[in-house]
């Protein structure tokens, strides 16, 4: 079976994407850009920050992905303005962007590597194995869900149903993308209960009105004809 295709780097420049997913690409690694931009804003804001470009890699591929990207810009070191901003960093700072690589790109990465070996505080590879798995347990923890938040679910599930619905859907199978490729639930087990509670709520409460909006219409049906 083969691996889902998973956001492995978000931009808000497409033509940006389309060159990472080239260089990618180049390396055996199979990859597709998408834009993610939602049709409609519930929100109104407007928002043109997010970042909207989603490239997309197999789940199995996003390790070399990530090596493949610090292997290019390693290469391209000699190339950068003398004035970047990294080159300012203290070695604490420069620790920092090893211990969450998933907080900064490639080339922050592999520059920081750089530069901390050039103070003679070179990143063994034992070191990064280690510093990678430690975030990865991090970012696999779960987040709590407000409690108001779950309160306002539980309130549009009876009231309204489909409403509901959608939030309970969310709390309960909602996953983010781990940088080695896996996937983990957002929501703690407890969340995720409530969030599959809430959604029988919503299809009960559903199933009800439509009964009472079709038995009001059967009941006015002989008067109509």
């Amino acid at each position: 079976m083969p691996d889902n295709f998973l956001t492995f780097q978000k931009f808000n420049d497409p033509g940006l994407a389309d060159s990472i997913c080239e260089l990618l690409r180049s390396q055996g690694i199979d990859c597709r850009v998408a834009n993610e931009a939602p049709t409609f804003d519930v929100s109104f804001a407007n928002n043109k920050i997010d970042p909207t470009y989603h490239l997309k890699v197999p789940s199995g591929d996003f390790v070399r992905a990530h090596a493949a990207l610090e292997a290019y810009y390693a290469r391209q070191l000699n190339t950068l303005d003398p004035d970047y901003y990294l080159f300012a960093f203290s070695d604490d700072e420069l620790l920092d962007i090893i211990q969450h690589p998933d907080e900064w790109g490639a080339l922050d990465y592999a520059l920081a590597k750089h530069l901390l070996a050039q103070q003679g505080k070179p990143v063994t590879p034992e070191q990064e194995a280690a510093t990678q798995e430690h975030r990865l347990a991090e970012l696999s923890k779960t987040e709590p869900a407000h409690t108001q938040w779950i309160f306002f679910a539980y309130l549009l599930a009876v009231v309204f149903g489909l409403g509901g619905f959608f939030l309970g859907y969310a709390m309960a199978f909602s996953k983010k993308n781990l940088p080695n490729g896996q996937q983990v639930f957002v929501y703690s087990p407890g969340d995720r209960r409530h969030g599959r509670r809430v959604m029988v709520i919503s299809a009960i409460t559903f199933f009800y009105w439509l009964w009472v909006i079709l038995a009001g219409f059967d009941s006015l049906t002989p008067w109509a004809m």
